[in-house]
C-alpha cells in the first residue's frame, strides 16, 4: 500500500491579532526611543551623537513591528462566527452605514480630547508670540501681538480650527447614534491639509529635518495621520476599494506608533533631565498625544463590533438543521438594534 498523502494544515490568523503586534511595537519603540534621546542625543543640534546605523535601535523595532502588523493585516482573516442560534457579522465586512453607527463612544470622548488638545496647541503658539512682542513693544515703538506669524502659519490655524470642528460635530454624531456621517468625512479632509501646511511650515522656517532629527518623527506622524484619515473619509464614506479597510488599519496603527514615539519619550526627558542637559529639544506636540489615542480608538471598532444576526433553520429529513452561513447571508434577520 502507498504512503497516505500529507496533509498540511492551513493556518488561520484573525486580523484583529494585529492589536497585539501594534501594542508590542509602540511599547519597544517607545522604550528604544526614550533610550537613545538619554543616551545618544545632541540637542542643540538635534541628531545623535553617535550616527551609526547600529546605534538607532528604534528604526529597527519599527521596521520588524510593521512588517508584522502588515503580514497580520495583509494574508489575515475576517471571518464571520457562529454562536448557538446566532453569527457574529465581522465589522470587516459590515456595510459602512453600519459600521459608522458602530463606532464607540469612546472614539467621541477622544476625539473631544483632540479638539481640546489642539484648541491648547493653538492659544500656547500665539501667547508665547505675544509674550515676546510684548516685551520688545514700547510707547514709542509699539509691537502688535501677534506680529511676526507667517502668513502660511495663520492658513494652518484656519484648517485646524475647522478640523477641531469637524472632531466635535463627529463626536456629537457618534454620541447621537448617527455615526460617522458623509458630511463628517468631507471636513475630515482638513486634517491632512492641516498636517501638510505644518510640514511646509517647518521647511519654510528653516527647522532643522535630518536622518537623525528628532523632528523626523513629527514629520512621520503628520504624513501617517494624514493617510489614516484620507483612507477614514473613504471607508465611512462607503467609497472605499477592496483593500481600504486594510491601509486605513495599518496607517491607523502607524500614526498612533509615530505619535507615541514622537511625543512620549520627550515628555519622559522633560522629567529626567535638567534644563541645561535638554536645552535645544524640541517641545512635544500636544495635540500628537491626541493622534496617538483617536487613530487607535477608530481602529479598534473593526475588532469590537461585532453585529449578531439569527440563522435561519432548514428542515432536512425530518430533522431541524441550522442552513449553511453562505446559503443563510441573504434571508438573515437582523436582531441588534438598528
Amino acid at each position: 500500500m502507498g504512503k497516505k498523502p500529507y496533509k498540511t494544515k492551513k493556518v488561520k490568523i484573525d486580523k484583529k491579532f494585529s492589536m497585539g503586534a501594534y501594542a508590542l511595537t509602540l511599547v519597544a519603540a517607545v522604550a528604544a526611543r526614550t533610550a537613545q534621546l538619554q543616551s545618544n542625543m545632541n540637542f542643540s543640534t538635534g541628531k545623535y551623537i553617535d550616527p551609526s546605523p547600529a546605534k538607532n535601535y528604534t528604526v529597527f523595532v519599527l521596521i520588524i513591528g510593521f512588517i508584522l502588523i502588515a503580514v497580520i493585516m495583509l494574508i489575515g482573516k475576517s471571518r464571520d462566527k457562529a454562536i448557538k442560534s446566532c453569527i457574529l457579522i465581522n465589522p470587516m465586512r459590515l456595510k459602512p452605514e453600519r459600521l459608522a453607527k458602530k463606532v464607540s463612544p469612546v472614539a467621541a470622548a477622544v476625539m473631544i480630547i483632540m479638539a481640546g488638545l489642539m484648541v491648547f496647541d493653538i492659544i500656547f503658539a500665539l501667547s508665547s508670540v505675544a509674550r515676546k512682542n510684548a516685551e520688545i513693544s514700547t510707547e514709542e515703538n509699539p509691537v502688535f501681538a501677534f506680529a511676526g506669524v507667517p502668513v502660511l502659519t495663520w492658513i494652518t490655524y484656519v484648517c485646524a480650527l475647522i478640523t477641531i470642528i469637524t472632531f466635535i460635530s463627529t463626536a456629537s454624531n457618534i454620541l447621537k447614534g448617527e455615526g460617522i456621517t458623509k458630511g463628517n468625512c468631507v471636513f475630515l479632509m482638513f486634517f491632512p491639509i492641516w498636517k501638510l501646511l505644518e510640514i511646509f511650515s517647518m521647511f519654510s522656517e528653516n527647522q532643522l529635518v535630518g536622518v537623525y532629527s528628532e523632528k523626523v518623527y513629527i514629520m512621520l506622524t503628520a504624513m501617517a495621520s494624514s493617510m489614516f484619515f484620507i483612507y477614514a473619509a473613504r471607508v465611512f464614506a462607503g467609497f472605499e476599494k477592496k483593500n481600504t479597510r486594510i491601509f486605513m488599519c495599518i496607517f491607523g496603527y502607524a500614526a498612533s506608533i509615530f505619535a507615541a514615539v514622537s511625543v512620549i519619550p520627550r515628555y519622559i526627558t522633560y522629567f529626567t533631565f535638567n534644563y541645561m542637559e535638554r536645552e535645544g529639544m524640541a517641545s512635544p506636540e500636544t495635540s500628537d498625544i491626541g493622534i496617538a489615542i483617536v487613530t487607535i480608538a477608530i481602529v479598534a471598532v473593526f475588532w469590537s463590533t461585532y453585529v449578531y444576526r439569527v440563522m435561519p433553520k432548514l428542515n432536512l429529513n425530518g430533522k431541524r438543521r441550522w442552513m449553511k452561513t453562505t446559503v443563510a447571508v441573504r434571508n438573515m434577520q437582523s436582531i441588534d438594534d438598528e
